[in-house]
């Protein structure tokens, strides 16, 4: 009895692993071997966004850069008509999708112990963040559209209220991606940060950069510490120390 049991359970789990290999192949077949044109356009997978749904669209796309650019791409769509308090929710939400869409969170993420170690042995963290960044290919579309989405810093009214609505990690994420693509175009990244002075910044990218930046800093301070973000902020010349 005991061997038919084990028998039993030796082909539930041969099955079981049959059944999943073969959604997994038709997933790769479906997503990977198929012709451009017969992909699926990831913005086809995304439904109208508002407030009510829009957490649950990240969370979907998290995992997804190209699905987190179309998301990026929606909120853009919809910014425009939407209410001032909406507006704010959804500017605050477009931070974590440009941060996904980029790439630059889990480029970050990943490099957490190194910039920490290289910080706390005053060192310069510019040439770890241009390694971290140098092949994310979506920068340059994210930033894009991350500036179509937020509010110029010059309304301070409306600035105010999408900073209200956003995490300091999510505000720093997105200062940080609006750096990078600029140094990206530039060609030249760590010359150009090491020469980026928070002070000065062009108008644009860069001056919604640093605004954003400030913004991190200021709420990482208000709740009684600077953070190792605030540092990297600091260590890329986004705020002055």
């Amino acid at each position: 009895m005991k061997h038919k049991l084990v028998k039993g359970f030796l082909r539930n789990v041969i099955i079981v692993g049959m059944l999943a290999f073969s959604v997994l192949s038709c997933r790769q077949f479906f997503t990977t071997s198929l012709a451009p044109w017969a992909a699926r356009d990831p913005a086809s997978l995304i439904p109208p966004v508002t407030t009510g749904n829009i957490d649950d669209l990240l969370e979907q796309s998290a995992n997804n850069p190209d699905q987190s650019l179309a998301l990026l791409d929606k909120i853009a769509n919809v910014i425009t008509t939407a209410s001032a308090a909406d507006a704010a929710v959804l500017q605050a939400a477009s931070l974590t999708a440009a941060s996904n869409a980029s790439g630059v969170a889990t480029a970050v993420l990943q490099n957490t112990g190194t910039l920490l170690d290289t910080m706390q042995n005053n060192g310069d963290i510019i040439p770890v963040i241009s390694d971290a960044i140098s092949g994310l290919s979506n920068l340059e579309s994210t930033a894009d559209l991350l500036a179509t989405v937020l509010p110029d810093p010059s309304d301070t009214a409306a600035f105010d209220a999408f900073v209200a609505q956003a995490s300091p990690e999510d505000l720093a994420m997105a200062a940080i991606v609006l750096l990078a693509s600029e140094a990206q175009a530039a060609g030249g990244v760590e010359t150009y940060i090491t020469s980026f002075d928070p002070n000065t910044p062009s108008p644009g990218a860069e001056t919604l950069a640093v605004a954003l930046a400030s913004a991190a800093a200021a709420s990482y301070a208000a709740s009684g510490g600077t953070g190792p973000l605030a540092d990297i902020l600091a260590g890329l010349n986004l705020t002055t120390p």
